[in-house]
């Protein structure tokens, strides 16, 4: 099923047929040693270093901070309370979403800055796919926040630089994965001139 899906993700269309994507899928043992490695780095408290610079949420453009502010709302409210709220999605990202497989997306570190784009058209086809097939997905910025242990743990070259990690599976039936957020009007983000 996941060579299915990546095969048919590859349809994604890049910059001069580009391609420039690469998958490691971690699953089992590989995908736990994963897990207890960020977990050791979360307990000496370290952040992470991700390949793609990150930005405190205080800087990003006012709409986008409106709309991380309803996304925080949405959720507290899905809740019975802020601290519930608080310690179930803290609780689902320091375990990587209890994903029992993860898609980790990398580019050559020799690209433009158009094979992020061209990345992040791959990574929606596979999420597709594999909604198509009954899957669940969650692509995180967590899940490539250490690179250093993925190159390690998953034999990736180091001229190649980590995107996103997908995480796939059957989603379970619980309230964290019933939230959906809310969009903005499209009349708000669609200008006709």
């Amino acid at each position: 099923m996941i060579t299915k899906i990546v095969e048919l993700a590859q349809r994604a269309p890049s910059w001069v047929n580009s391609q420039p994507w690469q998958v490691y899928c971690a699953m089992g043992d590989t995908l736990q040693e994963i897990k207890n490695a960020y977990r050791d780095q979360d307990i000496a408290g370290n952040q992470g270093d991700s390949d793609l610079p990150v930005m405190s949420r205080e800087d990003w453009a006012p709409q986008t901070q409106d709309n991380m502010k309803q996304w925080r709302h949405g959720i507290v409210h899905h809740f019975a309370n802020f601290d519930e709220a608080h310690e179930k999605m803290t609780n689902a990202s320091n375990t990587l979403y209890d994903s029992p497989v993860i898609l980790y997306i990398t580019i050559p570190k020799a690209s433009p800055d158009w094979s992020i784009f061209d990345a992040g058209l791959f990574a929606e086809n596979i999420m597709l796919a594999a909604t198509a097939y009954g899957l669940g997905t969650i692509p995180t910025y967590n899940s490539v926040r250490f690179p250093a242990i993925l190159h390690q743990t998953l034999n990736v070259p180091d001229d190649e630089r980590f995107i996103v990690g997908i995480s796939l599976g059957y989603s379970a039936n619980t309230t964290i994965n019933s939230y959906n957020s809310e969009r903005r009007p499209v009349n708000e983000i669609l200008h006709f001139d």
